[in-house]
């Protein structure tokens, strides 16, 4: 019986396998072709035809996803997915004439005869789609990923970390050349920061930070060598340099949760590191090599210009928050469509913060996605925080291998306090790495598999 269960547990590993390496291409591609946000649509069209082409190789695993995954995760799931689709749905005037906010695109209609005309929820359908679209990489991201084994978990955090590294050795080889070859998007070409794959020094900082929380979960598990936890350090203190190189100040702040979990792994695992000679001599030399890096940072004159951006924290977010709470107010309860923010914000843009270039966005995701879907908006988040939430209490309370669920738990945390202050979830990128740590959070553990196949 035990080797009935045994053979159909390594069936089932055998069969996840092809998954996990479409799933570490499609994580390639996003991170280097999906770094340039909404403005760079050639390069996200590429991650967006890679994981519909996944999709569509792989329509048994995502029946299944939605026929075997928690309740609450497929129902929220399919809200959200389907959300945009249903704001392009067009309208009769009765109705769309109607909803708030839409009395100016009646007035203009009317004015070229065409007030009787059927008209979308959105008020920018190509926008909504291509919102729709943008959520495409992050479901096949989840649902291969959700039924992996603990191995494969980690493995999909190496890959992440290996991205990592390699976005960051190109985008020293940028700052060599002044940020002038080498580059991605033209939007970056001449900045004093970092880049990599990114057009926004705010998300490569973000993405560092995750890499960081899947570096602490992969080396979080008893067992490990002096030689793995010696290179988990180097690895450690280049993205910590690549941080600082980003010059994001949100970045460089949001440290505090890779380092809070660095404690709590240090904490959990002191038996096992105390334990060996040969390891507690690896933990001296981290705190030393990092006490080393910090005086080197203290003392580097670009480290010290990039923190030197903290000195003033003054800038035009407040001035558009505050309007952009004027046009939620212009369309609430409904909203004005996805994707439709530099629209519909043009209308309640004030004067006192007019300037050359245009708002773009809210630099605030939780206000963006209330102006953009309204009601709906704010109570799909608040379910997505309770979900993500509850996941991971039992995860760390039912799991054996934690390692991988608090770096999910991490990263998520690392999304919440970035989006109050920026866009992080308009990145390919970075929903590309949502869906992975949403898949490997709602992972089945080693037990819950067997007994799903004693079941069978």
């Amino acid at each position: 019986m035990q080797r009935n269960l045994k053979d159909r547990a390594d069936l089932m590993r055998m069969s996840s396998k092809p998954n996990i390496l479409v799933a570490v291409v499609l994580l390639i591609v996003a991170v280097f072709f999906g770094g340039g946000g909404s403005g760079a649509g050639a390069a996200n069209l590429v991650v967006q035809l890679a994981a519909l082409a996944a999709l569509a190789f792989h329509r048994r695993t995502l029946i299944e996803f939605f026929c075997q995954a928690p309740r609450a995760f497929t129902a929220v799931l399919a809200v959200t997915i389907f959300l945009p689709l249903v704001q392009c749905i067009p309208l009769p005037p009765s109705v769309w004439q109607q909803l708030p906010g839409r009395d100016l695109v009646a007035e203009s209609l009317a004015l070229v005869g065409r007030q009787d005309d059927w008209m979308p929820f959105s008020l920018n359908v190509r926008r909504t789609f291509i919102a729709f679209l943008a959520l495409m990489p992050p479901l096949c991201m989840l649902i291969l990923t959700w039924r992996v084994s603990d191995a494969d978990r980690r493995s999909l955090l190496m890959v992440l970390v290996g991205c990592c590294v390699v976005m960051i050795i190109l985008g020293t080889q940028q700052l060599a050349f002044g940020n002038r070859q080498l580059m991605f998007y033209t939007e970056a070409v001449g900045s004093q920061d970092l880049q990599g794959t990114f057009a926004n020094r705010n998300t490569a900082g973000l993405f560092i930070d995750v890499a960081l929380c899947a570096l602490i979960g992969i080396v979080w598990r008893s067992g490990q060598s002096p030689l793995q936890l010696s290179v988990a350090v180097v690895i450690g203190v280049l993205l910590g340099l690549g941080l600082f190189l980003t010059r994001s100040r949100s970045g460089m702040a949001l440290v505090m949760i890779p380092a809070a979990m660095f404690m709590m792994y240090l904490w959990h695992s002191r038996h096992a590191l105390l334990a060996h000679r040969s390891r507690v001599i690896v933990v001296a030399a981290a705190v030393a090599v990092v006490a080393v890096f910090a005086v080197m940072v203290a003392g580097n004159a670009r480290i010290q210009r990039s923190l030197s951006r903290f000195d003033t924290l003054q800038d035009a977010r407040p001035g558009i928050w505050q309007d952009t709470q004027s046009s939620i107010a212009r369309f609430w309860p409904v909203g004005g469509g996805i994707g439709t923010f530099d629209e519909v914000f043009q209308l309640d843009e004030s004067l006192e913060s007019l300037s050359p270039g245009r708002a773009a966005r809210a630099h605030n995701e939780y206000l963006e996605i209330t102006l953009e879907s309204g009601i709906v908006g704010p109570l799909l988040v608040g379910s997505w925080i309770v979900l993500i939430g509850l996941a991971t209490w039992r995860g760390f309370c039912k799991s054996i291998d934690r390692g991988p669920r608090v770096a999910a738990s991490a990263a998520f945390m690392l999304l919440a306090f970035q989006s109050i202050l920026d866009y992080p979830l308009r990145s390919q990128t970075l929903l590309c790495v949502a869906g992975l740590m949403l898949g490997i959070l709602i992972a089945r553990t080693s037990t819950h598999t067997s007994v799903d196949v004693a079941k069978r």
